[in-house]
């Protein structure tokens, strides 16, 4: 039991970081916002998402990246594009 804890923190710790960002030139925090609670939307219901029912690790992990994907999608039709995070500094100053 300690390992796969220990595996799952490790998965969650490295698996989910990404060095790239979604920007977009011009957006306000007020779009940006309305944007990413679209895709949000957009992409649970792309996957048929309910937290309720999650039971296997593996299921879990592999809905979560369809997940990603679809977010992704989302918002680079929305006119964003992946970024490094030193591009992302400079577009936002944040």
């Amino acid at each position: 039991m300690k390992r796969l804890t220990l595996l799952l923190c490790v998965i969650v710790m490295f698996g989910c970081t990404s060095s790239q960002k979604l920007a977009k030139p011009g957006v306000t925090q007020n779009e940006w916002s309305q944007d990413y609670y679209e895709c949000s939307v957009q992409a649970d219901q792309s996957i048929g998402y309910n937290a309720a029912y999650r039971t296997a690790l593996g299921n879990a992990i592999a809905s979560g990246n369809d997940h990603q994907r679809s977010f992704d999608s989302c918002f680079e039709a929305k006119g964003y594009r992946k970024v490094s995070s030193e591009e992302y500094e400079q577009m936002t100053g944040k």
